[in-house]
């Protein structure tokens, strides 16, 4: 089977970029899939998840971001030029592969991919919660811009894709019960580990980036509460992002200066997650959190804010980690006091998380996915 897959750009360490590399890969072991990955950015600079030699990839060079630091105008005026040429390019690109099905990572080609017209079906991936624009307006303003957005992808987009992909059950059954032809597929996991955590260092860890919707904040203040009890204890959060600065300063102001570590972006996160005991997810909301099945996949217990959507699906409360309300850091920091202070819960929530998370392995999902592509494929 032909299988390509558009998206901006593979030379940012985000989610998007990395599980699109993953899953490619993972599909092209599969005998007689041949895989591309086709770019609209110039690959400058490192690219931080490399797509095995089995994958083609395809630079169409559009470059969208090259104006972003001359101000808004310029950005605006750059994506109107460019999504037009970034059309006509990927069109090419498409006629000259005529793949069997194409994916819709949700980025700069979302609008226009369904409207090239060829024998491929088209299929658009959403890696946030249908409702993720209005979870994260803050404003009267943002909240119309979140409605407006939520409009146009209903009614001039989504419902000219063959098939959606949402990453959650809980996504599938609160936000898509007006689509048809919505499917459930989970991300897989960046990496399959043959060791697991030892479970007896003192350390808690979280893993992304240090932004609004990661909730660090929410996080630190938690472990405000849990370091009282355990002073031997410290949160490490391994990440970078726009919030380093108001992070620093509430570790500060709760005095945690001592115990709480922001040392930045890893290339390692399996080995920063094997040197751990616990794992904290504080998200306010989510699309499919990968980090959770990566620290599962390293033998860790999970507490989790049960924020939309993701952690449902993956953490079953009470047996391989902990649910709380988001929000509630008393909740949050209870339950990671319980992980330290019984040894054999979190042996046993680390061994259920371990074996959990061979559920989630690259190919495993592949093989899923292969079922979707065929039924497409033959629904004429």
């Amino acid at each position: 089977m032909r299988i390509v897959y558009c998206v901006d750009s593979i030379r940012y360490i985000g989610g998007i970029q990395r599980v699109t590399v993953v899953k490619a890969n993972a599909l092209a072991e599969i005998p007689g899939n041949e895989v591309f990955i086709v770019v609209a950015d110039n690959q400058r600079g490192q690219i931080q998840t490399r797509p095995s030699d089995k994958v083609r990839f395809i630079d169409l060079g559009v470059n969208y971001y090259d104006d972003d630091w001359k101000g808004r105008l310029q950005v605006l005026k750059g994506i109107m030029v460019k999504r037009r040429l970034h059309k006509k390019l990927l069109k090419k690109a498409l006629r000259r592969i005529q793949p069997d099905v194409v994916i819709g990572v949700g980025q700069s080609e979302k609008n226009f991919l369904p409207l090239i017209k060829g024998k491929w079906k088209t299929i658009r991936e959403f890696h946030f919660a249908r409702n993720y624009r209005m979870t994260l307006a803050k404003s009267f303003f943002d909240r119309i811009l979140a409605r407006c957005g939520d409009w146009a992808d209903k009614h001039l987009s989504l419902r000219k894709y063959d098939c959606i992909v949402t990453l959650t059950e809980e996504d599938r059954q609160l936000n898509w019960q007006d689509m048809a032809r919505v499917k459930v597929m989970p991300n897989p996991s960046s990496f399959v580990c043959e060791k697991s955590s030892s479970l007896d260092s003192h350390v808690i860890i979280s893993a992304g980036r240090l932004n609004y919707v990661k909730n660090f904040g929410s996080l630190i203040k938690a472990f405000g509460i849990v370091h009282k009890a355990h002073p031997d204890w410290r949160l490490r959060i391994v990440g970078e992002g726009d919030e380093r600065a108001l992070l620093e300063k509430t570790v500060r102001e709760l005095d945690l200066s001592e115990c709480v570590d922001l040392p930045g972006f890893s290339k390692d996160v399996r080995e920063e997650l094997l040197k751990a005991s616990v794992f904290v997810l504080s998200s306010r909301i989510e699309g499919f959190p990968m980090v959770i099945g990566e620290a599962m996949e390293c033998g860790l217990p999970v507490v989790s804010y049960a924020c939309h959507c993701g952690p449902r699906d993956i953490v079953t409360d009470g047996k391989d980690g902990f649910l709380v309300t988001t929000g509630d850091e008393a909740s949050l920091a209870g339950k990671i006091s319980r992980l330290i202070e019984d040894d054999g819960l979190r042996t046993r929530m680390g061994r259920q998380a371990k074996e959990k998370a061979a559920r989630y392995h690259p190919d495993a999902i592949a093989r899923r996915w292969m079922v979707l592509f065929e039924d497409l494929v033959a629904d004429q």
